[in-house]
């Protein structure tokens, strides 16, 4: 890290990274650690997206089915089932997701990037409407993009900062990280009301409330584990995310319980 102590004895960072850009070599652009530590805590998302998904996805199938069936076999395999192709799912989801996203990025950079070299006296005016709209003086923005036009890749990650409201390296690959990332977490999730049913010691009604009560103790950490990396009350965001838990438990026993009458079948008593 370089570090330069200014007139006003404030130290100033200057690192900066390079970013693969199309069309370019290497964009220099400003980076921090805040910047890098926020990008790590923000792949939360997939690692709780994925679990809640496998937890909710999971115990509302063998939750259904185990309403409509005592095969325990059936069930077992049923939620295997979906845990396996949930977590294909979720990780081809994420991966073609993730980089269709990039590709719309970096369209909008691209498309920046030609008008800053095709038409610069307009992109000049346009950015320094950004930083008067910012409160400075028009001197102070004009003398702003002045300097800023003699290091053009920081002036394209300032344009479209301003213009887009992205970061230049919102467009680089994440790789392979965040898909295996969604897919393990959902196994992971997915696995947890299975259980119950796959050890054999319990009674399919037991096993049901096994699962709930295992599905239950998951959501809430996984709750609170992200409530805390947000900043929120931890046993609020736990308990919010039981909520949507228990909500779908109580959908998919009353369709278990009930469809079948809909085919001319009793509702099956998982009690015993």
């Amino acid at each position: 890290m370089s570090v330069e102590r200014n007139s006003l004895a404030i130290d100033t960072d200057n690192r900066v990274v390079s970013v693969v850009n199309r069309g370019r070599n290497a964009a220099r652009i400003p980076d921090t650690p805040e910047r890098r530590r926020l990008e790590k805590q923000r792949s939360i998302r997939e690692v709780v997206f994925g679990a809640q998904d496998g937890i909710l996805t999971t115990l509302g199938i063998v939750t259904g089915v185990s309403s409509a069936t005592v095969d325990r076999g059936t069930i077992v395999i049923t939620g295997l089932l979906s845990m396996l192709v949930g977590a294909i799912s979720m990780g081809v989801g994420e991966y073609v997701g993730g980089k269709a996203e990039r590709e719309v990025v970096q369209n909008a950079i691209d498309l920046e990037q030609r008008e800053m070299l095709e038409e610069p006296a307009e992109e000049f005016a346009e950015q320094v409407a950004y930083y008067r709209l910012k409160g400075f003086t028009d001197d102070e923005a004009v003398t702003i993009v002045r300097r800023l036009e003699k290091n053009p890749d920081i002036w394209l990650h300032e344009m479209v900062r301003d213009e887009f409201g992205i970061d230049l390296r919102e467009a680089e690959s994440g790789g392979l990280r965040s898909t295996f990332a969604m897919m393990g977490s959902f196994a992971i999730g997915a696995a947890l009301p299975v259980i119950p049913y796959a050890l054999g010691i319990f009674t399919i009604g037991q096993a049901m409330l096994a699962g709930l009560l295992l599905a239950v103790a998951a959501l809430f950490g996984i709750g609170s584990y992200a409530g805390r990396l947000g900043g929120r009350n931890p046993l609020g965001k736990g308990l919010e995310i039981v909520a949507f838990g228990a909500v779908v438990f109580a959908i998919s026993w009353a369709a278990g319980h009930y469809v079948p009458l809909l085919f001319g079948r009793g509702a099956v008593s998982v009690g015993g």
